[in-house]
């Protein structure tokens, strides 16, 4: 597996152009860590809304702008239509390309990973083209430096106030430092990849384990296609049910011929009717009423019962899908399906439910976390011809966060955080952005009370996290944040004239 993994990183690295500036400018006001989703999208709003003296260096690890879609398997698309993704100044659809509806029957525009890579390459130009701005790649970040307050060297510009103008210097790879005002940590929501995040579950090297990314390797794929004969899909996420929909409708593999283990049944976002967090609120707001009617005012509003409800009328409505109609999921990650690839999906007939893979063993015996096994279904069946696609890393896990969140703003550092989820992370990165564009006119304290975000709650587990878990109303879900950090927005003229204007 591990083989593999570098294997297509080395054919990722090869396909992005890595002619880029590797120039360090001395100082200036901002070094963003990641140039992904978050940090474009805080880079651009902070820079259209701010003096044009302000300065910004990004750094990332890759030698390319991208973030996750750097890494991510060559398949990949977004879940959701384009114009929920990318930069406040520049769309990432086609010019003429109407994203709010499907036309004609045929689905809107939807990005690939290759248009992804292509966008954010553009956004930099731009960006450098407009701004004082830099984009330098081939450079790691070791974020544990932002713990160590005391050391670093300070330096006061002359005539300025220390306690708002003060530079820190950050030590960078090969000797280099840079001195910045304020660090901006992006990387702080970068998904869990396969490529990057080896299986949980243990097997031998005799089985023949594959990160998603592989299928999308054409030379190793047809060497696979006359060795292997089934495949074995671990995960049940958006990875999982991309890499089916792939294998049958690309590369034209037998239904038949594939397992799926399901360890936990989720809720989908039906891509044709995509509603908000508040509509979704609402309407369980108002099925808890008419069920406190129906009890005398006896309805308990802290159960599962107050979001599933909500679900289930949802899925009257064509606003979410679930793969079993005898299963009632108990999770939700926003994975989004067209009617087409839910049905396309279904002919897998060979789905297992018996929990998380724990190992597999010599002879392909997948042994579960529960205590249960199951031998390959296929009579004909070896570990010699079944491949089994590692789907399982969890994208939103954020396993590499292992220590309680910093306060998303403070002196000299902001870490992006998840304040808002859907539309997206860019929207996320690019609110951030605007708060701190309006300078002075709020104290961190202020910034974080309009910032609430989800704790991620550390896993005690040999398998690591399982997120998604739809969970009861309380003021700490994600969806009841999300809404208070809204309604404060709302209140701050500068922030809703920006909210309404777009």
């Amino acid at each position: 597996l591990q083989s593999s993994i570098a294997s297509a990183s080395v054919a990722f690295a090869r396909s992005i152009n890595t002619q880029r500036n590797t120039v360090l400018p001395e100082q200036v006001d901002y070094l963003i860590v990641g140039a992904g989703a978050t940090g474009f999208a805080f880079a651009d709003t902070l820079l259209h809304h701010s003096a044009p003296s302000t300065s910004v260096l990004m750094i990332d690890k890759n030698s390319s702008p991208g973030g996750q879609w750097v890494d991510s398997y060559g398949f990949v698309r977004l879940h959701q239509p384009s114009d929920m993704y990318g930069v406040e100044t520049m769309k990432l659809e086609p010019s003429g390309e109407d994203c709010s509806a499907a036309k004609n029957g045929e689905e809107a525009h939807r990005a690939t990973r290759v248009e992804i890579l292509e966008y954010y390459d553009r956004v930099t130009k731009v960006l450098e083209e407009k701004y004082d701005f830099h984009f330098v790649g081939d450079t790691a970040f070791d974020v544990s430096q932002l713990d160590e307050e005391e050391g670093e060297e300070i330096v006061v510009e002359e005539g300025a106030s220390t306690d708002l103008h003060q530079h820190y210097r950050y030590k960078l790879p090969g000797g280099r430092s840079i001195m910045a005002k304020k660090i901006v940590d992006a990387r702080y929501l970068q998904p869990d990849l396969p490529i990057h995040v080896p299986p949980k579950f243990k097997f031998p090297e005799v089985i023949n384990v594959v990160p998603v990314n592989t299928l999308a390797e054409t030379d190793k794929l047809k060497q696979q296609q006359s060795e292997t004969k089934h495949y074995v899909i671990i995960g049940a996420g958006k990875t999982g049910m991309d890499a089916i929909v792939h294998l049958i409708q690309h590369e034209h593999v037998n239904p038949d011929n594939i397992l799926w283990i399901v360890p936990n049944e989720a809720w989908i976002t039906a891509r044709e009717n995509i509603g908000s967090f508040a509509e979704f609120l609402h309407e369980c707001t108002e099925l808890q009423k008419k069920n406190d009617l129906a009890n005398n005012g006896r309805g308990n509003i802290e159960s599962e019962d107050f979001f599933q409800r909500g679900f289930l009328e949802w899925e009257k409505k064509g606003k979410v899908y679930r793969f079993d109609e005898d299963i009632l999921p108990t999770k939700f990650k926003d994975a989004t399906l067209s009617k087409s690839e839910l049905a396309l999906i279904k002919t897998v007939k060979r789905v297992v439910r018996n929990g998380r893979v724990e190992s597999i063993d010599d002879e392909g015996t997948i042994h579960f976390a529960g205590g249960t096994t199951m031998s390959l279904p296929w009579s004909s069946s070896s570990t010699a011809d079944t491949t089994f696609v590692h789907c399982s890393a969890g994208a939103f896990n954020y396993s590499k966060q292992t220590k309680k969140p910093p306060p998303i703003f403070s002196p000299h550092r902001i870490s992006v955080q998840d304040v808002y989820g859907t539309p997206g992370f860019c929207f996320v990165g690019s609110i951030i952005g605007k708060l701190e564009s309006l300078g002075t006119k709020f104290t961190d304290a202020e910034k974080n009370a309009m910032c609430a975000a989800p704790i991620p709650n550390p896993s005690s587990s040999p398998l690591g996290p399982s997120g998604g878990d739809i969970g009861v109303i309380s003021t700490s879900h994600g969806y009841v944040q999300r809404l208070s950090n809204l309604n404060r927005w709302l209140k701050v003229p500068e922030i809703r004239n920006w909210l309404v204007g777009h």
